[in-house]
């Protein structure tokens, strides 16, 4: 693991943008004061949506689009999902959970999962709940483990292809 936090997605995709200048805005700033050596990567096609926005300070790291996300992700001690907006299919979350990392997430960010704050992830409603729960996470090794194996075990008993059988098979008479 990186002194690293993570977050991952489309960056030309609005929701992912405000994502993005919201944490910068609000969270960034608290978790740099708590933990001075972190550096927040931020992975995904379309970097140049928020560069503007993060260039100034050498602790973000706009990766751009990598080869392979999961790989880039289990780098990280902690994923950051702070969207305020959109819907679909919580990938960001999915993905961490297949590279075995904590997440963090908006309430909206992990909307469907069926995941439970405190147990599969941390939920935090508001920028200083959500700096709480990442300083948390990264003052804490056993807890960020334990938060990430049981996403990880969510991941694999309810989102993967052998899962999705599964379910498909009880299905069948």
């Amino acid at each position: 693991e990186e002194d690293c936090i993570a977050f991952s997605g489309n960056l030309g995709y609005h929701p992912n943008v405000d994502a993005v200048r919201f944490f910068h805005r609000e969270i960034w700033p608290s978790l740099r004061g708590a933990h001075p050596g972190l550096c927040w990567k931020i992975i995904g096609k379309n970097p140049g949506y928020v560069q503007a926005e993060t260039s100034s300070d050498p602790a973000i790291r706009l990766t751009g689009p990598v080869p392979d996300a999961l790989d880039a992700l289990a780098s990280a001690k902690v994923c950051v999902v702070p969207l305020r907006s959109g819907s679909g299919t919580r990938f960001k979350i999915l993905e961490a959970w297949a590279a075995g990392r904590a997440v963090v997430s908006t309430p909206l960010g992990a909307e469907g999962l069926g995941a439970t704050s405190g147990r599969e992830l941390l939920l935090a409603r508001d920028p200083a709940e959500f700096a709480a729960a990442v300083g948390r996470l990264l003052s804490s090794p056993g807890l960020r483990r334990e938060i990430a194996e049981a996403g990880r075990r969510l991941y694999c008993d309810r989102y993967t292809w052998p899962a999705a059988w599964q379910s498909l098979d009880r299905l069948l008479p």
